[in-house]
């Protein structure tokens, strides 16, 4: 099992195929997210059913493997990556990789901003060295377990070579920080970097954009400062 390493974020604008509502709004949502696996099926084929899929084709060409997210929810465990993988799977000829998958049940979805940098999925299973890999999640918002995944597959030498959510806020897409949004969360709030690496074991550097945009933007101020104090408090012995 591995943890999120202290390395700024490296993978491509995420693609994003539908809104965030999209997801949420259809019957057979709440079902599939609690680990219905022929409800995601019927979510995933309902959704992708308006996605030309010629736009992955230079993709599909560099021959990477699916890697779903499989994460465990409140609810039970969430079928929709897994039941897109299996249909990009029969769509486009990819192999699909399921021995890598989250270690720690976190319940990300239910969770604010601010909560979300704080509290990073793990995980767990073996890559292939040298292999590139393309993540899939059925939603994406700040980007953190997209990049807690990617840094596993880096930390044993595989590549990611795109992310993909079924749905999401398109203003996530950017992943990796941008230095001038990095040199403002610094000056607003560079006094509780080193403690902020202390709980979460990176750097400023190392957050997606939209974190970092979460962190510098929060209001009040005084609250992250509270968070990343509080956070700090609690691994005390």
């Amino acid at each position: 099992m591995s943890k999120r390493g202290n390395h700024p974020v490296n993978i491509p604008d995420a693609l994003i195929f539908h809104t965030l509502g999209r997801l949420n709004e259809h019957p057979h949502y709440l079902s599939a997210k609690a680990g219905d696996f022929e409800a995601s099926l019927v979510v995933v084929q309902d959704l992708m059913a308006t996605i030309a899929l010629d736009t992955l084709k230079p993709l599909v060409e560099q021959q990477p493997i699916l890697l779903p997210v499989l994460a465990q929810e409140a609810q039970g465990r969430n079928k929709i990556p897994l039941a897109l993988a299996l249909y990009l799977e029969h769509k486009l000829g990819l192999p699909v990789e399921l021995g890598i998958g989250q270690a720690t049940k976190v319940s990300r979805t239910s969770l604010s901003g601010l909560d979300r940098v704080f509290i990073i999925p793990e995980f767990a299973g073996q890559s292939i060295a040298g292999q590139a890999y393309l993540l899939l999640d059925d939603t994406l918002t700040q980007g953190g377990t997209f990049a807690a995944l990617a840094s596993h597959l880096q930390q044993q030498g595989a590549s990611v070579l795109a992310a993909i959510g079924l749905t999401g806020k398109q203003y996530s897409a950017r992943l990796n920080l941008d230095s001038t949004l990095l040199e403002q969360l610094r000056n607003k709030h560079g006094e509780l970097e080193s403690t902020f690496q202390t709980i979460t074991g990176y750097n400023y550097a190392a957050l997606t954009h939209s974190e970092a945009r979460t962190l510098y933007n929060f209001k009040p101020a005084q609250q992250v400062k509270q968070r990343i104090l509080a956070e700090s408090y609690s691994l005390k012995p």
